[in-house]
């Protein structure tokens, strides 16, 4: 009893889908074929019960009063199994056609109502143009008196012909012919629902008939009805099971097998249900049509978008085929039923779940499983069962991923698991792996639980949340599995399709079609990347050839979730396998990978090169694509950035705004090393640079073509444009480069990791003076301070920086920002190269921060220790340096101070009043720059430091009046300098103030209201100034000031003992003429040759007379 209501219940489930399993055009077909052979029919069926092999009925059937053939079926259909059986073949086959006589037009219409009903005739044969003959006279029979004859025999021929009649129509239109021909008709010996009543029929056709000559239709009744009756033996054979794990299924519905699957790895299943259901899902992987849910959903669908390919009806369809159809459909926009939508839901789950559903998996797999899965394996042997939950499939997926060849599926393996991704579309769902459902639900309950489900949501939010507290992880290993495939196929990612279809197809040579089944390689996805190039539209210059605004932020998202791993990089990951076997191997955190292969960017394979450094390109100029800022830096980017993160596009834009605040105090140390690590990468190549690379690409092919780092191409641009700029020309290099040029030296001034070549030339240095100085720009500068004191090599690369900074004060990290806001108070729109000049004309001022006028007189010491450290003095006395200084520079060795040798000639021809006006007014700011700091003076300091130490050393820690330097020339002129190089030096400073009272800012101080008022008319230079106030004095000294008078008095007599003191002993005719035309008393000594001329002329007259006298005498 309990098999027969399992049985109603099973032919329940499957009347549901019996519609769809035979196609429409049968049932078209279908009056036709039975007019056909309405004939032939009628001229082979003869009484039953005359037929020798129906003799039982006439014992069975003794009850009956009549024996006509309706009869004899109504008899026979009452029959026990054993009966049935019992019957012979031709019996059995006899009663089949008189069933199915039934259905014909014609004998209703010429046998039966003139036979039964011929009253009733009339009306009963409007019946006959009706959709359903059977249904009509149905409801024509209800209306009869219940003593009618024709009421009780329309009664015995619906009964006889079965609830499922209309299905077995079906199958009579598609095989009565051939069954007719080899006489297989059977009656219904187990009493078995709907079509699977013709089960017997079916077997005798596949015995019999031939396969070549069988009609197509009858092969897929006949496939049909192989199939339900598989459905039929699973849930007998699951019937207990079905009972404890699903109670609250129907038995033989749709819902109730699906339930069965999803318990299918349940240890409470028995070992023969699961194999049931394993070799159901197998003969489902080939045939959709044996899911009778998924085919009767979708029917129409499946018709109408013509999802068979023109594969004909009696060949097998993969589900794979099928699902990929119905969801290009619905991906591209048409709406599919919505129990189309939910069956074809289920079916991408199952597909998850087991690899068997997938043919062309275990095949192209078969050798990949044992090998890479034995543990999965082992249990599917020994279990029966088809994997443990997907765990088979993850684990083959995992294994594309590997780094090793050997430790990787085969191409045809892989190729298998991205159709497999595809058809199931686990993309789009989480839920739809079960691997990555059970990991990751956790995860989606605290950080995604807001998410609206569909279209990739949640996964998305897992992806966003990788590397938080949040992330569990077995939950990022089975996510990271997913979006490999999905990386290598823009298409799977929904929300990124659905926004940039149109744009990919227009650009980037993508499909129209969500899936072509033609295209099994997935080209261009598997050629021509389409990310990446909607990634390269995506910020596209040309406004016509530009993304939509929905699929420029779709494609900006999902380059930030892809940086997160290399895998998800595959224009990366697939040229670099090596490498990262080799070189990354250990490394699993956040955007790891990426950064090891950059950071071993020379040591890569050539290919793998190129694409890293494509990508980090790219990198630099779009921020979201590094995973490491983005994670430590969002903070930072909101706070500082703001402008340029709601602008949308990037162009390195946000980059530079992160350097510019690298070192603020409220960046936190995860985000500063995150920059700088960048910044070291991107001195691998300036192409890393975006806005550098942009601004100066021309001139880096033209101009510095050998250099290969970004710090060579940066030194070679540089001494382009400080020679441009001695040189007074016109710059070569445009000014968005010299600007960006500016800015990467600024940076590399900012910390040693950023100049590699002087951390590695100054290591020891660094060890030995500078260890504790750890601060921006701090090492820099100690090394600059200890500059006498460093090896030959960390000298000469100190002195290329001072050469750069003090050429460019907007290059001088310290610089800059000691003096940040006395810059903003005194020079706001000086040009940055300049501010050293502006800062230094302010730097006594009252309100000047005194850190600042530290570091602004340090760097003109250094200025004055060298005069290629000073660019105003280059250009105003180069030609003075060319035509008398020559000498000093071709003796001097290269990338070393002159410690001020060359400005002392320059003072020297000065003094002699042999400058050009120009390199003179120059001199003066130098000789007064000097005189109120001896520090300046490097050639002063060196010759006189013990006497400054001495003499002075009260006015040496706050000296910048001056005090110093007078302290000397008193000395001088209490001849208290011993030092014969000191009494020079300064014997040399005296004598300059001669030549200019510029030149001495103290007298000239003392002595400002006497030249307002008498000398206000006098020019400068060549001492003018000085000898008006020498002839006041002279004539009226009382007119002068006090403080004037007696500080001019005590100049002149230094002047007279400087005088003395340089007057050294002439070598030769040459240097006494010279010195006699120099001398201001050249006058006086013209006059004195000429009376010693003439005197001994005068004398030579007078005593050639008398010698000619003594002669004369003598003679006589």
């Amino acid at each position: 009893m309990k098999f027969k209501c399992l049985l109603l219940l099973s032919w329940l489930w499957a009347a549901a889908g019996d519609d769809d399993v035979l196609p429409a055009k049968v049932r078209i077909r279908r009056a036709s074929v039975v007019a056909d052979n309405t004939k032939a029919t009628a001229a082979q069926l003869h009484s039953i019960i005359d037929l020798p092999g129906c003799k039982d009925l006439q014992n069975y059937c003794t009850h009956l009063k009549s024996t006509d053939n309706l009869a004899m079926l109504e008899c026979a259909l009452s029959f026990s199994s054993s009966q049935l059986e019992a019957l012979p073949d031709d019996c059995q086959h006899a009663l089949w056609l008189q069933q199915r006589q039934l259905q014909l037009n014609s004998w209703v219409e010429h046998t039966f109502l003139p036979s039964y009903c011929a009253d009733e005739q009339t009306k009963l044969l409007t019946c006959l143009n009706s959709v359903d003959l059977w249904s009509c006279l149905e409801d024509k029979r209800q209306q009869l008196p219940q003593s009618s004859g024709c009421q009780q025999q329309l009664r015995r021929a619906y009964t006889s012909l079965g609830q499922d009649y209309a299905s077995i129509g079906d199958f009579y239109a598609a095989c009565g012919g051939q069954v007719e021909q080899l006489k297989c008709g059977r009656m219904n010996v187990e009493h078995l629902p709907s079509m699977l009543s013709q089960l017997g029929t079916a077997q005798c056709l596949v015995a019999h008939a031939s396969q070549s000559t069988m009609d197509i239709n009858c092969k897929v009744a006949i496939n049909s009805i192989e199939q339900q009756r598989g459905m039929l033996e699973l849930f007998r054979v699951c019937s207990g099971d079905l009972t404890a794990l699903c109670p609250q299924e129907r038995a033989g519905s749709a819902n109730s097998y699906k339930c069965l699957v999803r318990h299918k790895n349940d240890p409470a299943l028995s070992s023969q249900c699961a194999a049931q259901i394993t070799l159901r899902d197998q003969q489902m992987g080939k045939d959709y049509r044996v899911s009778h849910g998924l085919a009767k959903a979708c029917k129409d669908d499946i018709k109408l978008h013509h999802c068979r390919r023109g594969v004909s009806e009696d060949k097998q369809v993969r589900l794979a085929q099928i699902l990929l159809c119905l969801e290009s459909v619905s991906k591209n926009g048409t709406k599919l039923a919505p129990e189309c939508l939910v069956e074809l839901d289920d079916h991408r789950r199952m597909l998850m779940t087991d690899f068997q559903l997938s043919p062309e998996l275990l095949s192209d797999c078969a050798d990949d499983i044992p090998k890479f899965c034995p543990d999965e394996h082992k249990s599917q042997l020994v279990n029966g069962l088809s994997s443990s939950g997907g765990e088979i499939i993850h684990c083959l997926m995992y294994h594309v991923r590997a780094r090793r060849p050997q430790r990787r599926v085969t191409a045809q393996c892989q190729r298998g698991l991205e159709t497999l991704i595809k058809a199931s579309d686990a993309g789009e769902d989480w839920r739809v792996d079960p691997v990555l459902r059970r990991a990751c639900k956790k995860v989606v309950d605290v950080a995604c639980k807001d998410v609206e489900g569909g279209e990739a949501r949640v996964m998305s939010c897992l992806l966003e949340h990788i590397g938080t507290t949040a992330m569990r992880p077995e939950c990022e290993q089975a996510l990271l599995i997913i979006e490999y495939f999905v990386a290598r196929d823009f298409k799977l990612d929904p929300q990124l399709y659905k926004h940039c279809r149109d744009d990919a197809v227009k650009y980037c040579r993508a499909k129209h079609q969500w899936d072509d089944i033609q295209d099994v390689q997935m080209d261009p996805e598997r050629g021509p990347m389409i990310l990446p190039c909607l990634h390269r539209m995506a910020y596209s210059e040309d406004e016509h050839h530009t993304l939509r605004k929905d699929c420029f932020r779709e494609v900006k998202r999902v380059m930030r979730q892809r940086a997160i791993s290399v895998d998800l990089i595959p224009e990366v990951e697939d040229y670099c396998l090596l490498d990262l076997s080799q070189f990354c191997g250990e490394l699993t955190e956040k955007g790891s990978e990426m950064e090891c292969l950059q950071n071993r960017l020379e040591k890569l394979q050539p290919e793998c090169k190129a694409v890293v450094t494509k990508y980090t390109e790219e990198e630099a100029a779009n921020i979201e694509m590094n995973p490491v800022i983005m994670a430590t830096c969002s903070e930072a980017m909101q706070k500082h950035c703001s402008e340029i993160l709601n602008a949308g596009k990037d162009g390195g834009n946000m980059m530079d705004c992160l350097i510019s605040h690298k070192n603020d105090a409220d960046l936190n140390k995860g985000c500063r090393a995150a920059i700088e690590h960048f910044q070291i990468i991107s001195l691998k190549s300036y192409h890393f640079t975006t806005k550098f690379k942009e601004a100066c690409r021309p001139h880096v092919l033209r101009f510095c073509g050998a250099s290969a780092t970004k710090n060579e191409v940066v030194a070679c641009l540089s001494e382009v444009m400080r020679n441009d700029t001695i040189r007074a020309q016109r710059h070569q290099i445009p000014k968005e480069c010299r600007q960006q040029v500016k800015s990467q030296l600024y940076q590399q001034r900012e910390s040693i990791s950023l100049d590699p070549k002087l951390a590695n030339v100054c290591k020891n240095e660094l060890k030995q003076f500078c260890s504790d100085q750890n601060g921006p720009g701090q090492a820099l500068e100690c090394l600059i301070q200890k500059t006498p004191r460093l090896g030959k090599n960390c000298h000469h690369a100190i002195f290329m920086i001072k050469r750069s900074e003090l050429g460019d004060s907007g290059t001088d990290y310290t610089l800059i920002n000691t003096c940040k806001e006395m810059i903003y108070k005194f020079c706001p729109n000086t040009e940055s190269m300049q501010l050293l000049n502006c800062l230094k004309t302010y730097k006594d001022d009252p309100t000047f921060d005194q850190r600042c006028h530290l570091v602004v007189v340090n760097r003109m010491i250094e200025q004055n220790t060298d005069f290629r450290f000073n660019p105003t003095l280059q250009s105003a006395c180069g030609k003075n340096i060319d035509r008398y200084c020559s000498n000093i520079v071709i003796q001097s060795q290269p990338n070393e101070e002159l410690n001020g040798k060359v400005i002392k000639c320059l003072k020297e021809k000065f003094r002699q009043s042999k400058l050009d006006d120009k390199c003179a007014q120059e001199m003066i700011k130098i000789l007064q720059e000097q005189a109120l700091n001896y520090k300046l003076n490097p050639v002063l300091q060196h010759f006189c430091k013990s006497e400054i130490q001495e003499l002075c050393k009260k006015y040496m820690d706050a000296d910048e009046h001056g005090q110093v330097e007078e302290c000397l020339k008193a000395a001088f002129l209490r001849k208290q300098l011993i030092n014969r190089e000191c009494q020079l030096e300064v014997a040399t400073l005296i004598a300059e103030a001669k030549a200019d009272i510029h030149v001495d800012p103290i007298l000239e101080m003392a002595c400002t209201v006497d030249l307002l008022r008498y000398c206000g008319n006098v020019a400068s230079g060549n001492a003018r100034k000085l000898d008006c106030l020498r002839r006041l004095l002279r004539e009226s000294p009382k007119s002068l000031e006090p403080d004037c008078r007696d500080k001019l008095q005590k100049r002149i007599e230094m002047f007279r003992n400087a005088d003395d003191t340089l007057a050294l002993p002439l070598e030769d005719m040459g240097q006494l003429v010279q010195q006699v035309v120099a001398s201001p008393a050249r006058k006086f000594f013209l006059v004195i040759l000429m009376s010693a001329t003439g005197l001994v002329f005068l004398t030579g007259i007078f005593l050639g007379r008398a010698t000619k006298r003594a002669m004369g005498l003598k003679n006589k």
